[in-house]
């Protein structure tokens, strides 16, 4: 492998492994706001649900703890036993959630398995691309371009679809459910799906904001430690055996070509 064909490969290597690390970053921001119970209540309260909802505050407190355990993992936290949650609702005891509602929200538990999965394989893939992609560059002040160079990658898509939902949330939520859901069971009624009416937009709204300054914050943390670390990265005392080595000096050397002359002048 050439010197050229083999700094590409690690440029290549280097900015997908930082990409990846940082989506990894992201899915586990959207993990984390999706699956935090406080979150909902804060927003739900800020919102004033509960008169439109028709459910106590302990019981609205109770359906968020469950709701998010359920996304979280338990699949049987919307369980009592003998079918979903009861709760009081209108002054009635019914299940908390219809059938529905249950397949919506079985949907939305099976994205946050896939959502697991897909992190938990994208670690590895970080860790030997940026690993391997840095050992084959072999250029530090590159490598630091290549850091920066990195978040287009995901900013590109993301940032244009954040300025679209700040234009216009309602357009890119339903874009967002109809990329994601291959069903309607997503639409719901605020007259039948109690579901609905506990989820107002505002702390829709909080969570993707909420998961768009973590997702900025990795796209600047990930290349900021990166350039870090090429910094104090240590030197071989071998140049050859350094990966981050940038001698030009060896670098020109092993460029010329050995010359030879014959003592009658032939070459």
């Amino acid at each position: 492998m050439s010197d050229k064909t083999r700094r590409k490969i690690g440029a290549i290597g280097l900015v997908l492994g930082l990409a990846a690390l940082m989506l990894i970053l992201i899915l586990t921001a959207l993990h984390a706001v999706g699956t935090d119970a406080g979150l909902y209540h804060a927003e739900q309260m800020k919102a004033g649900i509960l008169p439109k909802a028709g459910v106590s505050e302990d019981d609205l407190r109770m359906l968020d703890g469950r709701l998010a355990d359920y996304l979280a993992g338990d699949e049987a936290a919307l369980d009592e036993g003998d079918g979903v949650v009861p709760v009081e609702v209108f002054g009635e005891m019914q299940p908390a959630f219809n059938a529905r509602e249950m397949a919506h929200m079985a949907d939305c538990f099976n994205l946050f398995v896939l959502l697991r999965k897909v992190r938990a394989r994208l670690i590895a893939w970080a860790v030997l691309l940026t690993v391997g992609g840095a050992y084959l560059f072999s250029d530090r002040k590159k490598a630091r371009v290549c850091a920066w160079l990195s978040p287009l990658i995901l900013l590109v898509p993301l940032g244009a679809f954040g300025i679209w939902a700040a234009i216009d949330f309602d357009g890119a939520f339903v874009f967002f459910h109809r990329v994601l859901f291959t069903n309607d069971l997503w639409l719901l009624s605020s007259r039948t799906d109690l579901l609905i009416r506990i989820c107002p937009e505002r702390m829709f709204m909080a969570m993707g904001l909420r998961i768009g300054l973590w997702g900025l914050a990795a796209l600047v943390g990930v290349p900021a430690v990166a350039t870090l670390i090429s910094f104090i990265w240590p030197k071989s005392k071998q140049n050859e055996a350094n990966p981050w080595n940038d001698n030009r000096a060896t670098r020109r050397a092993r460029a010329q070509r050995p010359r030879t002359f014959d003592v009658g002048g032939k070459r």
